[in-house]
């Protein structure tokens, strides 16, 4: 605990105005299992028969007025009993895709959700604390629900929201402070972190024993916090779902996030001739998942020197063990995104992609390698479908060769594992209006996430997909406890992957680098 209360105070000096450490928490008297004291206060939960769950709780300051595009302030304390039965107001987000966040202007948005096992524990429980996806610009962590996850694993899980898009990413030279901008949202989860550190006991929790996971945005946000030295000794293992460290797409470094900021306050300016732009409304500092400007930790500055790639080169990062893996169609969400454009351009329903919409997609992404890809994935290969063959090109080349990179470069410094997720009959979404597209999705981008959690954005599992449910949960927990996923680590030699399918033999090693074409990938660098 020394070696961790120190780590702690040299990362609160470093993050720009972090909290003091506060007296530890403690369970709330008379033994009631619905009340838990925390370091600001008692809060209520609700008790079933399998879980304990506290919704709502405030880990920091609303980031309102003068707090707005400020470091991440301290939660005042409350007297009484706080009711943490529902969740917190979501972060701002447009909502403009119901399956990946819902609409919010409401910026007292900073909170955790803790769920814990009902049963009486012998010893503290593994922590796992959830950073959620949607482009850092939708999303909450109270859309994910930790019961299973909790019961079955038998530890104790935290979802956090955090500042998105403008609010929680933008630089901009009139915002910083010595050397940095744009990372409120980051600067956040590391406040949720340091809320883990002070409550997790009281909870029955571990906070010597934490894994940080996320998935999609909330997996590169992870990958900043193995970078960045004021978070070290906040977490002792990480699993990134969905998010290849050292992938271009995760990576948004200085000078260019300051060149987007300055574009961004200009439009606000022009909209709002001769008012301050830091108090302009909130819809106009959100944008929709997917479109407007790509958000995410600004590297290069005081909390994040180093990316991924220089830290994992050099060796400079907080070294634990780490669990890593993708989508074996990832990309296939993406090409479904792009017919359902299609449809809504041509007022078609019927429309679907073409030759000639693969061809285009492959030169917008690949630019001049894009003939070489196209020999590479010819649309005869894959049953004569142009989104099969676009689908693969864009996974393969946008994910499956930096999960490879990543790993080996992982795997020189600390155990590294590499798992593949490739259940092929997924749970659909449950909204009516997403429409199953004219080409099989299979196991694409987000659709791990129902194994995993309660979301009522798809569908539910089936009792072949429940089997791997639960194997997925063995997994995941097994490794929060030990460091260990129970297959052949990473090496430099091979990825040593294993796909997780349901079925019978649906857990077994593949040859990943070979399926997804490692080698065409690395020739093109």
């Amino acid at each position: 605990m020394l070696k961790r209360t120190a780590h702690a105070a040299i990362a609160g000096a470093l993050a720009l105005g972090a909290v003091a450490i506060a007296a530890p928490a403690g369970a709330a008297d008379h033994g009631n299992p619905s009340l838990v004291r925390t370091d600001k206060g008692v809060v209520r939960g609700t008790v079933t028969d399998t879980v304990r769950s506290f919704e709502g709780i405030p880990y920091a300051a609303p980031p309102i007025g003068e707090l707005r595009w400020a470091p991440t302030a301290p939660a005042k304390r409350w007297r009484g009993v706080r009711n943490a039965t529902e969740p917190g107001a979501a972060c701002p987000q447009t909502g403009s895709v119901p399956p990946v966040g819902s609409r919010s202007d409401d910026e007292d948005c900073l909170f955790v959700n803790v769920t814990t096992p009902r049963k009486a524990a012998g010893k503290a429980r593994p922590v796992m604390v959830y950073l959620h996806g949607g482009d850092h610009t939708d999303g909450s962590g109270a859309m994910y629900g930790a019961q299973r996850l909790a019961a079955e694993g038998d530890v104790v899980v935290v979802t956090v929201n955090y500042r998105l898009a403008a609010l929680g990413y933008l630089a901009h030279p009139d915002l910083e402070q010595r050397g940095e901008s744009g990372n409120y949202g980051f600067l956040d989860q590391q406040a949720a972190l340091r809320w883990v550190q002070r409550n997790a006991a009281a909870f029955g929790g571990d906070p010597d024993d934490v894994t940080l996971f996320g998935e999609s945005a909330g997996g590169y946000s992870t990958c900043a916090h193995m970078v960045a030295p004021s978070s070290a000794g906040l977490f002792d293992r990480v699993i990134l779902q969905s998010a290849p460290c050292t992938a271009d797409m995760g990576r948004r470094e200085r000078p260019a996030a300051l060149d987007q900021g300055r574009a961004t306050v200009a439009a606000l300016q022009q909209e709002h001739p001769g008012k301050d732009w830091r108090t302009a409304p909130v819809d106009r500092l959100v944008n929709g998942f997917g479109t407007g400007p790509e958000y995410g930790p600004v590297y290069g500055g005081t909390l994040l020197p180093r990316t991924p790639q220089e830290a994992f080169a050099s060796g400079q990062f907080n070294k634990v063990p780490v669990l890593q893996g993708i989508n074996r169609y990832e990309e296939r969400g993406r090409v479904y995104g792009f017919e359902l454009q299609k449809k809504a351009m041509a007022q078609d329903p019927a429309a679907q992609i073409d030759q000639a919409d693969y061809d285009r997609h492959l030169k917008d992404v690949f630019k001049e390698q894009a003939p070489a890809v196209a020999a590479q994935y010819p649309v005869s290969a894959f049953g004569n479908s142009p989104a099969l063959a676009l689908g693969a090109a864009l996974t393969d080349g946008n994910w499956a060769r930096p999960s490879v990179d990543s790993g080996r470069a992982l795997s020189r410094h600390v155990p590294t594992h590499t798992y593949e997720f490739a259940d092929n009959e997924v749970p659909w979404y449950s909204d009516a209006q997403y429409q199953k597209p004219g080409f099989d999705v299979g196991a694409a981008h987000m659709f791990e996430l129902p194994y995993l959690f309660g979301l009522d954005a798809y569908e539910p599992l089936t009792p072949a997909q429940q089997g791997l449910s639960h194997e997925m949960i063995r997994i995941w927990t097994h490794f929060a406890r030990t460091g260990k996923a129970g297959w052949k680590p990473t090496t430099q030699a091979a990825p040593n992957v294993q796909s997780l399918a349901s079925g019978p033999g649906g857990v077994h090693p593949v040859d990943f680098a070979k399926d997804h074409r490692y080698d065409f990938w690395k020739s093109l660098r």
